[in-house]
């Protein structure tokens, strides 16, 4: 067969969401964090084959160069980037601690509920703005935006992470003159992980909320971090994750620091290409997948789409069935999976939402 429905358990991480994926999968909530469901080939965590002859993706298949994942998250995640491949690649063979393979790994993520992430570094002007209002409003705040003055976003943030418990405190009293979202937020971050320095970096990056449907694309240096909601994502098969704070994982800031991209993104959000009724492409600048949004209706049936590689798709909402010129089928409910290949064509039929990543 090359088409068959694929599952795996949920990860049960600290910061995962006790409620959406069970709510997605109309499961029972076991009470229990699950942060991610993984479905892929990723040696870490393949996802299992669910026909009659079972096994792991990646014993039936072998290695994707792609991985999607369910991703819940109820509070937020590790401040964090990822490398290039070819830093990947220096690093892993040099035996550092913060690589587990030398590979890149850029993502992309989907919403599927509201969710709110950081993303990128912020306009200069703005970031200006509130480390000009903190200073006046503490002095301690002074050397930072002196700091940002001399030397932009990369001296800015070198500060941040170097800075005392008093500097996050002061920011934590003084949340205020970062407006009301930024406020909340701070709030927020420090009920979760007290004073730390993430919390003063977070002030230098994009904060968005994303309605269902719209993405954010983290190429090589992109800095972020996931703050709560359910997507779904799509990376390179990786899990080089080199992270600076918001985390009791280990963090390497010197590293970090290394392979961030300090320039400013104005607009983090990908602009959706429509490429037909019921078929939107979210354009990326990675040779590793590519990703689709596909919304079959009554009215409208997605045909004779021309399969390159291998694919995966995943249902979120309504009922999906996809067949292929191979005459396979298998029809998806929400928070169900199937894998593809070989096929030339493919078609998606039904009445609901999914996404579908190809490489």
């Amino acid at each position: 067969m090359t088409l068959f429905k694929i599952g795996n358990e949920p990860k049960l991480y600290d910061w995962g969401s006790k409620d959406l994926i069970p709510a997605l999968m109309r499961t029972d909530s076991n009470g229990q964090p699950q942060a991610e469901v993984w479905l892929g080939t990723h040696h870490l965590d393949p996802a299992e084959v669910l026909d009659p002859l079972g096994g792991s993706l990646l014993e039936r298949i072998g290695e994707l160069p792609f991985l999607v994942k369910f991703l819940a998250a109820a509070k937020p995640l590790s401040i964090q980037a990822h490398p290039s491949r070819s830093r990947a690649e220096a690093m892993f063979a040099a035996g550092h601690p913060g690589y587990q393979d030398a590979n890149h790994k850029p993502e992309l993520i989907v919403a599927i509920s509201s969710f709110e992430a950081l993303c990128g570094f912020r306009d200069q002007q703005a970031v200006i703005a509130d480390l000009a209002a903190l200073a006046e409003a503490n002095s301690i705040f002074a050397p930072w935006l002196e700091s940002f003055e001399a030397g932009g976003l990369r001296a800015a943030t070198a500060w941040a992470f170097q800075a005392e418990d008093s500097a996050v405190s002061a920011l934590v009293s003084k949340r205020n003159q970062l407006g009301p979202e930024r406020a909340a937020l701070v709030e927020n971050m420090a009920e979760h992980f007290g004073f730390d320095v993430g919390i003063l970096v977070s002030v230098l990056m994009n904060y968005v909320t994303l309605k269902p449907g719209q993405a954010l694309f983290l190429p090589a240096g992109n800095i972020h971090s996931y703050i709560s909601g359910l997507g779904v994502e799509v990376m390179a098969a990786s899990d080089n994750v080199l992270r600076g704070g918001l985390t009791k994982k280990p963090i390497d800031i010197a590293e970090l620091m290394e392979v961030l991209d300090f320039s400013s993104l104005p607009d983090p959000l990908v602009s959706t290409k429509t490429l037909s009724r019921g078929l939107v492409e979210y354009p990326v600048t990675c040779q590793d997948f590519s990703f689709y949004q596909v919304s079959p209706s009554g009215q409208q049936m997605l045909v004779d789409i021309e399969l390159t590689g291998s694919a995966i798709i995943t249902c979120v909402a309504g009922e999906l069935t996809i067949s292929n010129s191979l005459d396979e089928l298998v029809t998806l409910s929400p928070g169900e999976a199937a894998f593809m290949r070989a096929a030339k064509y493919f078609s998606v039929t039904g009445s609901g939402t999914g996404y579908l990543a190809m490489g």
